[in-house]
């Protein structure tokens, strides 16, 4: 078939049911549309509205619903999405991820894409993408180094000589000499069945596309693609990445509380969709704040309220201001006044701190976080942590962190030391050298378009095969 007669090359993602999981893999889509494929999105009907901002801005991605199973797994009406879901249903949850596997095929018969784009978390699509004669390519929502940490450490296993699990251990032949305890592992090293099954799908897979930048990650970069060994498609920042002209919307009141404060006076603290802390820690996290000395703009749950300190909205009137339920962190980070985050450690936030300019205190809660804090304090060197000691992806094993430590870990980083100097020199670079990477000719713009080729020349193939 001649090229000018060919129909457009077409992609279907399929992002995980996270908020979390879905906003990079839904610009990923918008960019490659951008470059002139066809982008399938697909989704169940109570996680549709997520999609809608993209396609208003992307003309060439198009939305595919499925039906979600939530009578089936004993799931409220409408339990379609991570963040609204109850803890004691997550095994409902993801079980009932698993049974998409028939309608996203029946889809696909209907669609007959070029390749898949899929969440690390469905690895039974890279079979389904073989049924179809079709390639997988993997969406990964985390940076290379806790991909290469979680390599590794299936490779090599260092931690099953261990027991105790404060016992810090390093990973034969990892780029940099970084400590790891067990405690600090992602929950899925205690289910050796699910990991082997993300390994061997991995490595059959015909890629992995990753929301970062090669200057971020420059010695995981190749080390990744040794260990794997798998082709990897750095992209990022995809936020940033051919910035499409946002919708107008009227100026957060927050933000017009910043106007009024001194550049870099001001921290931000926000901990995800997905964060539960305890009241008790709540409050140690409030008293911080407050005795730091420094000005704060908090997101906090629109649902917590009874924990706060009697009077303390009140106390910390024009110098902290909480903001109840949703918040715009990317205009809140890359606001002149905000000279620091408090975050969890999500890869999207570390994304946007980077790419705002905003060194971090690290307070990791569960998944990869905890190594990713590794990667932020001990490597790239772009954070403080919010505390020392024992540390645990488990609820039940997490310490308070005091309101003493909160405090210092502020004054610390809003400071002026040498270190923390150095730290801002360094981010401010990297989120010089993000904007060159997704610019024309930059490392991710380059990435973006391998991985078109690659689809191409797989379509081709095919077409050749076929005749």
């Amino acid at each position: 078939m001649d090229s000018s007669e060919a129909p457009l090359l077409h992609f279907v993602f399929f992002p995980f049911l996270a908020r979390s999981h879905m906003i990079p893999m839904l610009e990923t889509a918008r960019l490659v549309a951008e470059r002139g494929a066809k982008a399938s999105i697909v989704t169940t009907p109570a996680n549709a509205h997520l999609i809608q901002p993209l396609l208003r801005r992307s003309p060439s991605t198009f939305l595919h619903l499925i039906p979600f199973p939530t009578a089936a797994f004993d799931l409220p009406d409408g339990c379609e999405n991570l963040t609204v879901l109850p803890i004691p249903l997550a095994a409902n949850f993801f079980n009932a991820t698993f049974s998409l596997r028939d309608p996203l095929s029946h889809l696909i018969s209907s669609l007959r894409p070029d390749a898949i784009v899929s969440d690390a978390l469905f690895p039974w699509t890279t079979e389904l993408a073989k049924d179809h004669g079709i390639p997988r390519i993997i969406f990964q929502v985390t940076g290379l180094f806790p991909l290469c940490a979680a390599n590794d450490l299936d490779l090599h296993r260092p931690y099953e000589s261990i027991s105790d699990p404060s016992q810090p251990f390093s990973i034969p032949g990892f780029p940099h000499s970084v400590h790891f305890t067990r405690s600090q592992l992602p929950e899925v090293f205690s289910a050796p069945l699910m990991l082997g099954w993300l390994r061997e799908a991995e490595l059959s897979s015909h890629g992995v596309i990753v929301n970062s930048f090669y200057a971020l990650e420059p010695d995981y970069a190749e080390h990744y693609v040794k260990i794997a060994p798998r082709d990897v498609f750095l992209v990022g920042p995809v936020a940033i990445a051919g910035e499409a002209e946002k919708e107008k919307k009227k100026k957060e009141p927050c933000l017009e509380w910043l106007d009024e404060k001194e550049d870099g006076s001001v921290v931000y603290v926000g901990f995800g969709t997905l964060c539960r802390f305890t009241e008790e820690q709540l409050r140690e996290l409030a008293l911080g704040l407050e005795s730091s000395g420094m000005g704060f703009v908090w997101a906090v749950s629109s649902a917590q309220v009874d924990w706060l300190p009697e009077g303390y909205e009140k106390r910390v009137e024009g110098r902290g201001l909480l903001v109840r339920g949703w918040a715009p962190q990317t205009d809140i980070l890359n606001h002149r006044a905000v000279g620091g985050f408090i975050c969890h450690c999500g890869w999207n936030s570390i994304m946007e701190a980077v790419t705002a300019g905003v060194p971090v205190i690290t307070w990791p809660l569960h998944s990869e976080q905890f190594v990713l804090e590794k990667m932020l304090v001990e490597v790239a060197k772009l954070g403080i942590p919010a505390w020392e000691g024992f540390k645990s992806v488990l609820d039940e094993e997490k310490v308070v962190v005091p309101a003493a430590s909160v405090a210092a870990a502020v004054k610390r980083l809003m400071g002026g030391g040498e270190d923390v100097v150095a730290m801002r020199k360094r981010i401010l670079e990297l989120a010089d050298l993000a904007r060159v990477a997704v610019a024309e000719g930059g490392t991710s713009y380059s990435d973006i378009s391998r991985l078109i080729d690659g689809i191409t020349a797989c379509r081709n193939e095919a077409c050749s095969i076929k005749r």
